[in-house]
């Protein structure tokens, strides 16, 4: 990544094994007319994750996956500037994910304040995030809303892992699939592994790739850099934002709200989307599994929504993902002076993007 506030456009999964688990602890808060309730439940390698629901009457449910480095704050920034909420005034059931450790802290070195929760370095996109934490997501939902089928929408990686989930795991238990920002090829022209990432994370065994034994466990930014990025920072199209679309007090704060990612997470991502060694496939590195080539499998409706100034996960590729899918049921819209986190974070996100997603879903309603 070319910054330390690029660490927020990760989208990040564990997985293991399938199983289903209950809530540990439940909160209920009021927000305007919506209730709200918080939910730890725990995972099957006694992890665990975070469920925060906004109480509605449409179903099926909805269930928001964040990105890398990110959490639900992702979808619920405050009353201007939140998925979650406008989902929820308009009927819908929805839910919002915190994979493990993801508590938006920030995770910073050495800084008082910071929970900093211990990382195992060998979490991943699939066995961990996926078939742990996501499975066990999904199968919570399904038990305590009594419905058979949700939809999950993810916001970058949040939607690498809905396209995965639906391939992997099976499409059983879905209705639909949104995503926001999430581009299932790696670019030839652009994608390319620094030299940072291949040196403290992964090394490549032949075509594969693992966690490096002696690399780093993790990333974490330390405060005094980000403080001091956060002064020099100015709005301007970037990865993240393009000028003003997202404002300023969202764009400088963002970064505080960041939590780390162990190794075998960006060993997935970065490795995986290695164009020298995928031809611009995204790949598991450590089964070869192709995700892009078996984009066919998915038949569910889906909705690509993408950012045409979005150069993390761009435009273009994202459109391959919607002509290779097999849905009958599928649509594509990109948006012009949008980046990656303007697509949730946008000042017109509300009165451009949101609807949209509204609108889709509610011809999807059960009868």
């Amino acid at each position: 990544m070319k910054s330390p506030l690029s660490l927020i456009l990760i989208i990040l999964l564990l997985s293991t094994s399938i199983s289903i688990v209950f809530a540990k602890d439940n909160n209920l808060t009021y927000s305007a007319e919506n209730t709200v309730e918080t939910y730890k439940v725990k995972t099957i390698d006694n992890s665990s994750i975070k469920l925060t629901h906004y109480v509605g009457t449409k179903q099926p449910p909805i269930i928001l996956i964040h990105g890398m480095g990110g959490n639900h704050k992702m979808f619920d920034w405050d009353e201007n500037h939140s998925l979650a909420r406008f989902l929820a005034e308009n009927g819908w059931d929805v839910w919002m994910l915190d994979l493990r450790t993801h508590d938006g802290d920030g995770d910073f070195f050495l800084v008082k304040g910071s929970d900093r929760e211990y990382i195992n370095r060998y979490w991943d996109f699939d066995r961990t995030l996926l078939k742990i934490d996501v499975v066990t997501a999904v199968d919570y939902v399904k038990n305590k809303t009594g419905v058979n089928k949700i939809f999950l929408s993810g916001h970058s990686y949040g939607g690498y892992l809905a396209y995965a989930y639906a391939e992997l795991i099976g499409e059983e238990n879905l209705s639909g699939i949104i995503t926001t920002g999430s581009c299932p090829y790696a670019d030839p022209r652009i994608a390319k592994n620094s030299l940072h990432i291949i040196d403290k994370y992964g090394i490549y065994l032949g075509k594969k790739a693992f966690v490096r034994p002696f690399g780093r466990p993790f990333s974490f930014s330390l405060k005094w850099e980000v403080d001091w990025y956060i002064k020099q920072w100015k709005p301007t199209a970037n990865d993240l934002f393009y000028y003003n679309t997202t404002p300023e007090y969202i764009q400088k704060s963002i970064v505080y709200c960041s939590d780390s990612e162990p190794a075998g997470v960006y060993v997935d991502m970065f490795f995986g989307k290695d164009p020298t060694k995928y031809n611009g496939h995204w790949v598991d590195p450590q089964t070869l599994y192709d995700y892009s080539a078996n984009l066919n499998k998915i038949t569910v409706p889906i909705l690509f929504i993408a950012g045409d100034n979005d150069t993390q996960d761009p435009s273009i590729w994202i459109h391959s993902a919607y002509e290779n899918v097999s849905s009958e049921i599928k649509e594509f819209h990109s948006f012009p002076k949008h980046s990656h986190l303007d697509l949730l974070l946008g000042d017109d996100a509300s009165t451009l993007i949101f609807p949209l997603i509204v609108d889709w879903l509610n011809l999807r309603i059960s009868p």
